[in-house]
C-alpha cells in the first residue's frame, strides 16, 4: 500500500506500479538542492529528453488530507528545455512561491497533442456521496478545467456501484481512479488526468493524485444504497406507460419546467416544504385551474413526482396541459410528441419550455412561429387549426368583460377576511393550520394559478409586440416600469424605512419569507435586521415612469388587434396587460400571508411538543392535516418523532443523490453527462462589482448571489444592489421579471457548476448584451 506524500513523490511512487495509465518521467529538486548542485539538476532534466517542460510546486503544505492548497503555489508551463537561463529562472520562481527552500519542485515533460484533459473525484468533493465525478475539456488545453477558463466543460457523474458505461474514455478514467484507490487504500481521491496522442496511439496519463480534504464536511459515502436507485429506475420505467387522458409516447421529467420546483422550493427541499408545495398547488390545484382556462382536463394527475426526495415535474403531463381542450385529438397527440422530441434533443431548454418549445397561447408572432412545424411533419391545415384553437383560448382569457382572471383577482380579495376569521378564532393549532391551508387553496392558490396563467399570456403578448417590431425593447421596459406591482410598493416602502413607520411596514409585509415554503426561513417580522436597515434621513424617491401611447401608436395597435381577431380595443388590451401582470404578484402576496401563518403555527405546534423547527422541517404536512379528522390512540408527538426520524434518514439519501436537471432515460439514474445550461440575462447592461451572498449585512453596490429565484428574496431590490445572479430560475421567474422591471442587470438560472465558480470570485463582470460573465 502506498502512502500519500507530496505531489511529486506520489507520482514517482506510481511510475512502476500504475497499470491503467501512464505517469510522465519526472525530476524532483528544491531551491536548496538547486543552489548546491545546479549542473547536476540540469543534467537530470536533460535525461527527460523533452522539448518543453512543465514546472510545478510539490510542497509539503499542499495536497494533504487536511488542506489541499490547490493553486496556492506557482506552476509554469511550456518552458523551453534548451533555454538554460529561462529554465533556471522558472525553477527559482516556482521554488520561491513555496514556504520552504526544501519544498520540492516537480519537473516533467510538457504533455503535447492532448485530446482531453480534466479532473476527477472518486466521490463528491463536498459531501462524499458515492459518485465518480469527472469534469473535462476537449479543447487541447491542459489547464482550462483547473483554472476555470473552460467554456465547454463536460461534467460526468457515475454511481460507484454501477458497472455499465456508455463512453470508453470515462470508463478508462474511472478504472484509473479505482486502481489508485486500491494502491493508496483510500476512497476519497482527487486526480488530474489527460488523454494524449503518442505517435498513432492515444494514451491516458495520470498527472496528479491527492487525498480529498475531509475535515468539517458531511460524509454521505454510505447514504445511497444501490437498491434505492434500482427501485427508482423501475418506477421511472413504469411511468413511461401511457396514463389516462395523457398524450405522448415518452415521459420526461425536469426540475425547472412549468411550476419549476427548483426555483420555488429548491432542488433538495426538506419534507415540509415539498409536501406544502404539492398540497396547495401541484397535486390538484394546478390542473383544476388550467382546465378552467380552456386547456385539457388533467385533474387527478399530480404534476410533481418526488424522486428519492428531489422534486421533478412530469414534463409530458405539463405539455398536455398546454393543449387547448378543443384541439383535435390526433393533432394534439402529434403536437405533444413534437414538444417531447424537441426538448429531448435540446435539454438546455428545460427552463424555457413556454418560450422555446410550447405554443401555450396566441400572440402577435404566433403565425410566424408555427411555420417551424412544417419541418416536422405538420401540414398547413393542422397548423391553422392549432393557431385557431390557441386564438379562441386566448380570446377567452383576455376578454375585457368575461376574462376569468378578473373573477380570480376578485375571488382572492376574500383572503384577508378568511385570515382574520381563522387567526382570531378559538380553534386549536391543528384546526387553524388545516383551515388556513384549505382557504389558501380555495381563495389563494386556485385563483393565483389562473391569474398567473393570464400573467404569462400578458408577458407573451408583450414580448411578441417587440418581436414583430411594434414596440422597441425600451417601449416594453417603459411599460413594465410603469406598473404598480407589490414588489414596487415594497421597494418604495423600504426606501425611507425608519422607527416611526416600521410597525406599519411589518403589518403589511411582515409575513414574507425569503423561502416562501421553508419553515427555517424567518419571516420579515421575525428577522427584520437580517433583511432591512432603518434610515435616519429621508431621501427623495425617484419619479415614477409613465407609459402612454400617442394617438398614432394607439390607432396602429387597434388595427393590429383587429387584424389578429382579438376582440379588444387598445385601452382594453393595455388594461389586460397591466391587470394580469400586477394581479399575479398581488394574489401571490395575499395567499402567502395564509401560508406563512400556517407555517408559523406549525413551528408553534412543534414548540408545544418540544420539537424544534429544524426537526419540524422534516414532517409531511399530511401528517398534520390528517389530525383534523382523525383521532389516534398514539400521542401525536410520538407519531411526529417517528416520521421525522424516517424523513431525516431519507433526506440524507436525497443529499447524496445526483441526477440531471432533465431526466429522459432510465440509465441516467446511475450515470449521466450534464447538459449545457443557458442562463437568462436580464437587461442589456454591463457591470463590474464585488459579489455578496444574501445573508451578508452590506449588499449595496454588490452583485448578490442567491440559490433560487424565489420571490421571497424581493427585499434584495431595496438594498441598492448592483446586480443579481441565481443558480436556479427561468426566463419567466418572478425575479427575472422584477429585475427587468427595475432595469437591474441579472443572470437567472446559471446552473450549479457555474454558480459555485462565481461564489469563489471576488468580483464579477456581467455583460448582459453579449451574455457573458467573467470572474475577476
Amino acid at each position: 500500500m502506498l502512502q500519500f506524500q507530496t505531489k511529486g513523490r506520489n507520482l514517482k511512487a506510481l511510475q512502476n506500479k500504475l497499470k491503467s495509465a501512464k505517469v510522465l518521467p519526472l525530476v524532483l529538486t528544491s531551491l536548496r538542492a538547486l543552489e548546491k548542485n545546479t549542473s547536476q539538476i540540469l543534467r537530470d532534466i536533460e535525461i527527460l529528453q523533452a522539448k518543453k517542460l512543465i514546472i510545478r510546486s510539490s510542497s509539503q503544505n499542499e495536497d494533504s488530507s487536511k488542506n489541499s492548497n490547490a493553486g496556492a503555489f506557482l506552476s509554469l508551463a511550456n518552458i523551453e528545455a534548451t533555454d538554460k537561463k529561462a529554465l533556471l529562472e522558472a525553477l527559482k520562481k516556482v521554488g520561491n512561491s513555496m514556504p520552504s527552500k526544501d519544498d520540492e519542485i516537480l519537473i516533467q515533460p510538457m504533455l503535447e497533442h492532448i485530446s482531453l484533459c480534466g479532473v476527477g473525484f472518486s466521490v463528491d468533493k463536498d459531501n462524499f456521496s458515492p459518485y465518480f465525478c469527472l469534469q473535462y475539456d476537449e479543447n487541447g488545453s491542459n489547464h482550462s478545467i483547473t483554472d476555470g477558463s473552460s467554456k465547454n466543460a463536460v461534467s460526468y457523474f457515475h454511481y460507484r456501484e454501477s458497472l455499465e458505461f456508455k463512453d470508453e474514455k470515462t470508463r478508462k478514467i474511472i478504472e484509473l481512479i479505482k486502481e489508485l484507490e486500491k494502491l493508496f487504500s483510500c476512497n476519497f481521491l482527487d486526480i488530474e488526468f489527460a488523454f494524449a496522442r503518442l505517435g498513432l496511439k492515444e494514451e491516458l496519463f495520470c498527472l496528479q493524485v491527492r487525498p480529498l480534504v475531509m475535515q468539517n464536511k458531511i460524509n454521505l459515502f454510505n447514504a445511497l444504497p444501490k437498491k434505492a436507485l434500482e427501485k427508482f429506475q423501475k418506477r421511472f420505467q413504469s411511468l413511461q406507460i401511457a396514463r389516462p387522458r395523457i398524450l405522448g409516447d415518452k415521459a420526461l421529467f425536469g426540475v425547472m419546467p412549468d411550476w419549476n420546483p427548483a426555483e420555488i422550493i429548491g432542488l433538495r427541499p426538506k419534507r415540509l416544504a415539498l409536501s406544502l408545495y404539492k398540497e396547495i398547488i401541484t397535486d390538484n390545484i394546478w390542473a383544476y385551474q388550467r382546465d378552467n382556462y380552456g386547456y385539457r382536463d388533467l385533474r387527478s394527475h399530480p404534476l410533481i413526482h418526488s424522486f428519492l426526495g428531489i422534486p421533478y415535474i412530469d414534463v409530458r403531463l405539463s405539455f398536455n396541459s398546454f393543449i387547448p381542450e378543443n384541439l383535435d385529438e390526433k393533432i394534439a397527440s402529434k403536437l405533444v410528441n413534437y414538444y417531447l422530441q424537441k426538448l429531448d434533443l435540446n435539454h438546455e431548454l428545460h427552463d424555457k419550455i413556454e418560450f422555446e418549445i410550447v405554443y401555450s397561447c396566441y400572440d402577435f408572432n404566433l403565425p410566424n412561429k408555427l411555420k417551424e412545424l412544417l419541418n416536422f411533419g405538420f401540414n398547413e391545415n393542422e397548423i391553422k387549426r392549432i393557431e385557431f384553437s390557441l386564438l379562441e383560448l386566448t380570446k377567452s382569457i383576455i376578454d375585457p368583460a368575461k376574462g376569468l382572471y378578473l373573477k380570480d383577482i376578485q375571488k382572492a380579495k376574500i383572503l384577508h377576511k378568511k385570515y382574520e376569521e381563522i387567526t382570531n378564532s378559538k380553534f386549536s393549532l391543528i384546526d387553524k393550520i388545516y383551515w388556513l391551508l384549505e382557504e389558501c387553496k380555495r381563495y389563494g392558490t386556485l385563483p393565483f394559478a389562473g391569474v398567473a396563467r393570464a400573467g404569462f399570456v400578458a408577458m407573451a403578448m408583450l414580448n411578441s409586440l417587440v418581436e414583430i417590431g411594434f414596440f422597441s425593447k425600451e417601449d416594453k421596459n417603459a411599460f413594465l416600469n410603469s406598473l404598480q406591482t407589490i414588489s414596487k410598493t415594497l421597494s418604495r416602502s423600504t426606501h425611507n424605512l425608519n422607527l416611526n413607520n416600521k410597525k406599519e411596514f411589518l403589518q403589511k409585509y411582515g409575513h414574507l419569507r425569503a423561502g416562501t415554503y421553508n419553515i427555517l426561513s424567518p419571516r420579515y417580522d421575525e428577522g427584520f435586521e437580517n433583511y432591512f436597515e432603518l434610515k435616519n434621513e429621508k431621501s427623495p424617491l425617484k419619479q415614477e415612469p409613465s407609459f402612454k401611447l400617442n394617438s398614432k401608436k394607439k390607432k396602429a395597435l387597434e388595427s393590429l388587434l383587429k387584424e389578429h381577431g382579438l376582440n379588444s380595443n387598445a385601452s382594453e388590451f393595455l388594461s389586460f396587460l397591466k391587470l394580469a401582470i400586477e394581479g399575479r404578484e398581488l394574489v401571490k402576496f395575499d395567499f402567502t400571508k395564509l401560508l406563512s401563518k400556517a407555517i408559523s403555527y406549525i413551528e408553534e405546534l412543534g414548540n408545544y411538543y418540544n420539537i424544534d423547527k429544524e426537526d419540524m422541517a422534516h414532517l409531511d404536512i399530511k401528517s398534520l392535516l390528517n389530525l383534523y379528522s382523525s383521532v389516534y390512540s398514539k400521542n401525536p408527538k410520538e407519531q411526529f418523532l417517528e416520521e421525522i426520524k424516517y424523513y431525516k434518514k431519507e433526506y440524507e439519501l436525497t443529499l447524496a443523490l445526483k441526477l440531471p436537471s432533465l431526466l429522459s432515460q432510465a440509465s441516467q439514474i446511475f450515470s449521466f453527462f450534464t447538459s449545457r445550461i443557458l442562463p437568462n440575462f436580464i437587461t442589456q447592461k454591463s457591470i463590474i462589482a464585488p459579489i455578496a451572498r444574501e445573508n451578508e449585512s452590506d449588499l449595496e453596490g454588490k452583485i448578490v448571489l442567491i440559490a433560487s429565484a424565489d420571490p421571497g428574496y424581493d427585499y434584495l431590490f431595496s438594498k441598492k444592489i448592483a446586480g443579481l445572479v441565481t443558480c436556479y430560475g427561468g426566463a419567466n421567474s418572478h425575479m427575472a421579471i422584477r429585475a427587468s422591471e427595475l432595469a437591474l442587470p441579472a443572470v437567472i438560472g446559471v446552473g450549479e457548476f457555474a454558480f459555485n465558480q462565481y461564489l469563489k470570485a471576488n468580483k464579477l463582470r456581467i455583460e448582459c448584451e453579449s451574455e457573458q460573465i467573467f470572474c475577476l
